[in-house]
């Protein structure tokens, strides 16, 4: 896997430490092309923070940076032209085993927080800080897996063989569920005991903008309302439309579900993922 690195700003990595956030998007480089910038006036200037409106500056005492392992079912765009190849990435759950790094001006660096899995969460390092809070699960990004023939939030572990279930709540009839640290309950299982393994797409259009729908829930008058993700095609535009920039490239709003035309639902499945051998019994069983 290829070990990719993203500039993270103060106010997510707040959202990281002390609410479990567990989403990533924007701008994003191979670790390896920047492995020389050691200091927060080097990260500045390989990660093109000098933006409009940036919360970063050459002269910062650190910068923190986001190191994760590219899953196959992660959605990059090329950005040309840039002093060292960039991506941009489509707004996904954080891959398992990311790591937060504080960089400082001497050129040293402190980890931060290491993000387990969709089970475990983030663990903050630093001696004695709170745990952080749970993001809540959501289908709409991030890896499925049906079980038992039930559909639960996932992530796919050890090289492909071991797939993480978590649930939010105590599970009712099934056994083997854990309770992490954190407060979310997840199981272990090998690959082949998954029936179905994917990540869902659901995209849309909102005002004539591309985005992906990334959670839905019900507001308290019982309308289903959705937060969107703009897929990064037309900028002017989500300004326009005065969505939150939450960082450089990033815009996103709640709206209501009602609100999205052209609703396109899809299923990625990386190769990597291939079915196992309960998913080719039950295809064989039907066929």
């Amino acid at each position: 896997m290829t070990l990719m690195q993203k500039a993270i700003t103060p106010a997510l990595t707040q959202a990281h430490l002390t609410q479990g956030h567990d989403r990533i998007a924007g701008y994003v480089v191979r670790a390896e092309d920047v492995a020389f910038a050691t200091t927060p006036a080097q990260l500045f200037e390989v990660h093109g923070l000098g933006y409009p409106g940036s919360p970063f500056s050459p002269y910062d005492r650190y910068i923190d940076i986001l190191r994760f392992e590219s899953s196959p079912q992660l959605q990059y765009r090329d950005v040309p032209g840039y002093i060292v190849p960039l991506w941009w990435l489509r707004h996904s759950r954080i891959p398992p085993g990311a790591e937060l790094i504080r960089v400082h001006d001497d050129g040293s660096s402190t980890l931060l927080a290491r993000y387990g899995d969709v089970g475990t969460g983030w663990t903050v390092t630093q001696l004695g800080a709170p745990r952080p809070a749970l993001a809540s699960l959501s289908r709409c990004v991030g890896p499925v897996a049906k079980w038992h023939g039930a559909y639960l939030e996932a992530d796919v572990v050890d090289g492909g063989h071991t797939v993480v279930l978590a649930l939010a709540n105590p599970p009712l009839a099934e056994t083997g569920f854990h309770q992490s640290p954190s407060g979310r309950w997840y199981r272990r299982v090998a690959r082949e005991d998954v029936t179905e393994l994917f990540e869902l797409d659901l995209t849309a259009r909102w005002n004539g903008l591309s985005v992906r729908v990334v959670d839905q829930w019900q507001d308290a008058q019982r309308y289903v309302v959705a937060r969107i993700s703009h897929l990064g095609d037309d900028i002017e535009r989500a300004e326009r439309l005065h969505l939150e920039r939450v960082e450089a490239g990033v815009y996103e709003a709640i709206v209501y579900a009602a609100e999205l035309t052209d609703i396109q639902t899809n299923q990625v499945v990386p190769h990597t993922w291939a079915p196992g051998p309960a998913a080719q019994q039950r295809h064989w069983a039907h066929s």
